[in-house]
Parts: C-alpha cells; sequence; structure tokens
C-alpha cells in the first residue's frame, strides 16, 4: 500500500481560522450571536489546518460510543490518544451475528504534504490509508496516489462527521464488505 498524497494541494473550507502572516479580522460580527467569516476562497492555512482536524476527528470519533459498519459491524472507539504529532483511537470491531471480534485502531496523521492522513490497522497491519481535506462543509477522502481530482471524492465524511462513505473502487480491498460498490460506517439512529 503506498502512501503518496494526492498530486494537489489540500484545501480546508473553514473561512480562515487558521491563517499565517495575517492581523486580519478573519471574520466580522453580523448581530448578537451570528458572524460571517471573510475571504471564505481562501481557506484555512493547510500547514496549521491539518494538525487541528486530525487532533479533532480522532477526539470526535472516540467520544462516541458506538458506530455502525456495513455488514452489521459494531465499532466500540477507545479513548483517544497521540502519538507523535499523529493522533490514534483505538477500536473493537464486533459481528454480532457471527461472533467475530477485531482489535484495531485508527490514526489521523498530518502529512509534510499538509493532508491529513487517515489510516486503518487491525492487529499490526494496515488495512487502509486515505487523505482527507475539506474542501466545503462536507470532508473528502481520496486514495493515497491519487492524480487527478474529479468532481466528487471517492470518500466522504458529512459535515457533522456522523457518517462516512468509501468506494470500493477507490478501496478495493474494502470490495468484499462493501454493499453495491460502497462502505460505510456510521452513528447509529437513536
Amino acid at each position: 500500500m503506498s502512501d503518496a498524497p494526492p498530486a494537489w494541494p489540500p484545501f480546508y473550507f473553514h473561512g480562515g481560522w487558521f491563517r499565517l502572516g495575517s492581523d486580519e479580522p478573519q471574520f466580522r460580527i453580523k448581530g448578537k450571536y451570528e458572524f460571517e467569516f471573510l475571504g471564505t476562497e481562501e481557506g484555512d492555512e493547510p500547514a496549521l489546518a491539518a494538525p487541528v482536524y486530525a487532533e479533532d476527528l480522532a477526539k470526535h470519533i472516540a467520544s462516541e460510543p458506538k458506530w455502525l459498519a456495513t455488514g452489521g459491524w459494531e465499532i466500540e472507539p477507545g479513548p483517544a490518544g497521540r502519538a507523535g504529532a499523529g493522533h490514534s483511537t483505538p477500536f473493537v470491531a464486533r459481528h454480532p451475528a457471527s461472533g467475530r471480534t477485531l482489535e484495531g485502531r485508527l490514526a489521523l496523521t498530518p502529512d509534510p504534504s499538509h493532508w491529513v492522513k487517515v489510516e486503518v490497522f487491525l492487529g499490526a497491519f494496515r488495512v487502509f490509508v486515505a487523505y482527507l481535506d475539506k474542501p466545503w462543509e462536507e470532508y473528502d477522502l481520496w486514495p493515497s496516489g491519487a492524480v487527478e481530482k474529479t468532481g466528487e471524492a471517492p470518500g466522504r465524511m458529512g459535515k457533522r462527521r456522523n457518517w462516512v462513505n468509501l468506494s470500493a473502487a477507490a478501496w478495493p480491498a474494502l470490495a468484499r464488505f462493501a454493499v453495491e460498490g460502497w462502505f460505510s460506517v456510521e452513528l447509529p439512529d437513536l
């Protein structure tokens, strides 16, 4: 499995919370509890945004008691932790119908290219790698070595970070677990 970020630079839409070398205001007050970002076309500075997104996503995933995955898997995350520049969340995946249990971890690391590198390990083996950015309200996930940016990313995460859809065409290792070409992980409806 290769480790090459996509051929284009990442973009982190958020209006400029994280911008290097600027003392200019990044937003303006519109009302008592309202504001709007200025210069949203510029986005966040990738060098500053990638580490923040890596840490925030690891903590968010760990904060939920259970996630559901395609095929009837139930995933229970452990506490988020840090290893060097990366952030990691251990998990236990259970398949109630078959009684199978797998232990693994999700690693989110700010890559030197300023993409957020997403890796999934089952035991000591890395079984998934993708690169994440946030070009608008939703997050995009791209396979390692992507050379062409298409209109829609082959992997996406919702703006509320409560679901992830991954194309088995982009990540062939997911094909045997996919339903109609997609592997999904989501928070259960309560």
